[in-house]
């Protein structure tokens, strides 16, 4: 890898020996650790540097690329940059493919949601056998509909829809209807809803 020299320069009076891009022949030079050394005041030496902020700053790309560019000696920047690309060589590697075998599938087991669960009873409806469609909506195994309305806090028994035949009974308390597999009776001052026991 080439490396960016740095010049020494010391006043003429002595002190600090600092860095710099490039020791001009005339006129002022500013150093590393940013002072300027007015033009006559210095001279370059061979020594190594001894001001601890030049040292620190010499390791700062960034401020050396400035130093270099504020003395217009960017292009020697440059001619080092295309240098460093013409000796660098591309890292090409073929990465060799894994063997079918190793590529297994993680197989998770699906998601089971938490089992529902269901009170015995929801107002005047026998849940039992019944799937919820919603809120205050019932389905029986056969496809008969029942619908609840809340009344207060409790569920009253709204209405049934069924495609098929519907028997309706006097009954004493009210009327009992039959619906499907789904059985609607008078209890009490109001009416219960169950499905039919089978027969």
């Amino acid at each position: 890898m080439h490396k960016v020299r740095l010049e020494s320069v010391r006043r003429k009076t002595g002190g600090r020996i600092h860095l710099t891009p490039k020791v001009p022949r005339g006129g002022p030079v500013t150093t590393l650790c940013g002072q300027t050394l007015g033009e006559g005041s210095f001279l370059a030496v061979e020594s190594e540097p001894d001001c601890a902020n030049c040292i620190r700053r010499s390791h700062d790309q960034a401020r050396i690329s400035g130093a270099f560019f504020a003395q217009e000696e960017g292009s020697e920047l440059l001619r080092l940059s295309l240098e460093q690309a013409r000796t660098r060589k591309p890292e090409l590697r073929v990465l060799p493919h894994p063997a079918p075998e190793k590529e297994k599938a993680v197989v998770w087991p699906a998601a089971k949601p938490p089992p529902e669960v269901v009170p015995e009873r929801v107002g005047e409806l026998v849940t039992r056998g019944f799937k919820a469609s919603g809120e205050g909506v019932w389905r029986s195994p056969l496809g008969v509909i029942v619908r609840m309305r809340k009344h207060g806090k409790d569920w009253r028994f709204a209405e049934v829809v069924y495609e098929g035949e519907v028997v309706a009974t006097r009954v004493e308390g009210g009327i009992r209807l039959k619906a499907g597999d789904v059985e609607v009776a008078p209890e009490g001052d109001g009416y219960e809803v169950r499905l039919r026991k089978k027969t």
